[in-house]
């Protein structure tokens, strides 16, 4: 899954959205046909976009970290020059 993190006050929604909680994380999803659209999480000022979500995805972003790598297929190799976290960024660095 690709997504991109911006600060939340850069952001604005339109369009009809639904939302789940789990424990401080809220997810964000199209009630016509369930595609998962963005998460934040309590006390962030961050929003992460799932980038195929967007009507014009931006072509030009960098990636600065990855995440849950503990969960990366065999076959994908680490995303060189990024840092890399066995879970969310607030865990350990690989």
């Amino acid at each position: 899954m690709t997504f991109a993190v911006w600060p939340s006050d850069a952001v604005r929604v339109t369009g009809e959205t639904s939302q789940w909680t789990s424990s401080t994380d809220h997810r964000t999803f199209c009630p016509s046909c369930g595609s998962t659209l963005f998460s934040s999480s309590d006390g962030s000022n961050e929003i992460e976009i799932r980038i195929g979500s967007l009507d014009d995805a931006p072509s030009t972003l960098t990636p600065q970290y990855e995440l849950w790598v503990l969960r990366r297929e065999h076959w994908l190799s680490a995303l060189q020059g990024t840092d890399q976290f066995e879970g969310n960024r607030d865990g350990a660095k690989v």
